[in-house]
């Protein structure tokens, strides 16, 4: 599953994993919302859940690889359940004005500006943030970049960000609500297990080495929906902020797996009763991470706080 996770950052909505990207409304105009109020139903919506769980759980000693069929089948069981909702594209449109609906619109004249910026950071991540984390990569070849296809946000995506920032924020300029989006380019970091908790160490100190500052770490292995370490760092010559995710291979496998599951957790149409279905299966799939040695040793960064963010 891919990630323009919803932002990928972009993590699922859920109360411990929620950041100031999830400006959504869980009702949006117009949104439809299934509702179950009748008591009977809600059981039965949770005993076909716990039905699905039971067959998606592997005995303790199992792999993470002989869950995945089961995980893959709940998932194909949920969606003939919930078929996926019908939503509006964004995009362009004939008086050079872009939006996704009523709430998230560009004029002609900031469309054009936002296009520019979203050009000038591909440029940015693709010419000068990839190589450096090339560098970072070849220093130490028992780990890798993985899931390099998403490296960089759709523009429509970034588009929809800033159409956000700005619709509560009126006073900031499309550049500034563009560039504030934190994993406009974004990496993976993938190691084994043992090697994971000095991997990461590591790579924290290479990332700085290169000229990156770091803004935010997040240690979310405790999380029960979604596990690994996610950091944003700021570009100290361009200004342009990164994402950079550290996963195990296993965990990174779990989150693309339960990519969709988060994007509809995400979407404001999602029911209620859905969403509790969605976080559940995620629970389940998390369940079968294994966590690495050691690994809540890295602490949060600043580390006042531990409420951090998926994408």
């Amino acid at each position: 599953m891919a990630v323009d996770r919803a932002d990928d950052s972009d993590p699922p909505r859920h109360v411990d994993d929620r950041d100031d990207e999830d400006l959504d409304s869980r009702s949006a105009p117009g949104a439809e919302q299934v509702i179950l109020t009748d008591p009977e139903l809600r059981a039965a919506e949770a005993r076909r859940y716990h039905a699905l769980a039971d067959r998606s759980r592997t005995p303790a000693g199992d792999s993470w690889a002989a869950a995945i069929p089961k995980l893959r089948a709940a998932w194909e069981e949920h969606l003939e359940r919930y078929p996926e909702q019908e939503r509006v594209v964004p995009g362009t449109r004939p008086d050079g004005s872009w939006g996704t609906g009523t709430d998230r619109m560009l004029t002609a004249e900031r469309n054009a500006e936002a296009s520019q910026v979203c050009e000038e950071i591909r440029q940015q991540g693709k010419e000068v943030i990839f190589p450096a984390m090339k560098r970072i990569e070849a220093a130490d070849p028992r780990r890798y970049l993985a899931g390099l296809e998403h490296m960089l946000k759709g523009e429509d995506r970034l588009k929809e960000k800033a159409a956000e920032r700005l619709r509560y924020h009126p006073d900031m300029t499309v550049a500034q609500a563009i560039t504030e989006v934190p994993d406009a380019v974004r990496f993976t970091l993938a190691y084994s297990e043992n090697r994971y908790t000095q991997g990461v160490r590591d790579d924290v100190e290479r990332l700085k080495a290169e000229g990156f500052e770091l803004i935010k770490l997040k240690n979310l292995w405790a999380k029960d929906q979604y596990k690994g370490i996610n950091s944003q760092w700021r570009d100290r010559d361009s200004g342009l902020l990164i994402e950079t995710q550290f996963h195990t291979q296993t965990s990174f496998e779990a989150k693309e797996l339960t990519h969709q599951a988060y994007e509809r957790i995400r979407a404001p149409a999602t029911s209620k009763e859905e969403e509790l279905l969605l976080e559940n299966y995620q629970r389940v799939a998390t369940a079968r991470v294994p966590v690495p040695p050691d690994v809540f040793e890295i602490e949060d960064y600043p580390p006042e706080k531990r409420d951090g963010w998926r994408d």
